[in-house]
């Protein structure tokens, strides 16, 4: 059947060079305990694991039972997730051992869910458009050194119950339309919440062609959140063009053709 839900996926970065000098039972050890703490995560926001992919995990919200607030769910999921991943280092850490960091992608809406497969083996999963969106969401937390990254569908679906920032517009691998991708927090600090209002204006005269006024205002989020990589993208971007203007068919969009 068809239906509206949210998709997570998170990944281990870098866990190939990680392993690469570890025994194997300390990598299965390892990767018990994480897996162990972030399953109960997401089983704790009404959420199901859907497969193991290496080390990175993809789980659903809202199948098999019906999920009205799926996306909050997920998001919870995340935000729990990240808490946990510091509690797992300081275990990793106790045994010698490196701690690990992770991305997380969110999106919600239409997929096909059911049982799918051949008569030798099948599995209940969920297929389509959405799932390939969050799994590249997942992937760009390293471009844009986010630990998580939703989709504009997922931050309607927040009702403002979550602070987000809007990260860019991107068009990923497997798409032909761009989409607003936004980072979240549970919460902000003062400093944090005139940063981000600052920041939600200067993008809207960014994306109006207004570079000086956009400029004028990252330049401002720059000394709120100074080392801020979003920030520091977008002053570098808003004063190129600020000099040079894009062309006119200029939408604002970053094509992304790797996987």
């Amino acid at each position: 059947e068809e239906r509206a839900l949210a998709i997570l996926f998170s990944d281990i970065r870098g866990f190939t060079t990680f392993s690469e000098d570890l025994n194997s039972q300390v990598i299965v050890e390892s990767l018990n305990q994480y897996f162990g703490r972030m399953v109960d995560v997401i089983m704790k926001n009404e959420g199901v694991v859907d497969k193991y992919i290496g080390d990175a995990i993809m789980a659903i919200f809202g199948a098999p039972l019906v999920d009205e607030d799926s996306a909050y769910h997920a998001v919870q999921s995340a935000f729990g997730m990240m808490e946990q991943l510091t509690e797992f280092n300081q275990w990793q850490q106790d045994r010698g051992r490196q701690g690990f960091k992770i991305g997380i992608g969110v999106d919600y809406g239409r997929v096909t869910v059911g049982n799918i497969g051949s008569e030798q083996k099948m599995d209940y999963t969920v297929i389509g458009d959405r799932v390939n969106l969050a799994s590249r969401l997942e992937g760009l937390t390293k471009t844009y050194r986010e630990p998580i990254l939703i989709s504009e569908s997922v931050r309607r679906h927040l009702k403002n119950r979550v602070p987000c920032r809007m990260v860019d517009r991107v068009q990923v691998a497997g798409r032909t339309r761009g989409v607003a991708i936004y980072s979240i927090r549970r919460s902000l600090s003062d400093s944090e919440e005139r940063a981000w209002k600052l920041h939600h204006r200067g993008m809207q005269y960014y994306y109006n062609r207004e570079f000086d006024q956009a400029l004028r205002h990252f330049s401002t989020v720059q000394k709120l959140l100074p080392n801020d990589p979003i920030t520091e993208l977008f002053v570098d971007r808003a004063s190129v063009f600020s000099r040079t203007p894009p062309p006119p068919e200029w939408t604002g969009v970053v094509t992304f053709s790797a996987k």
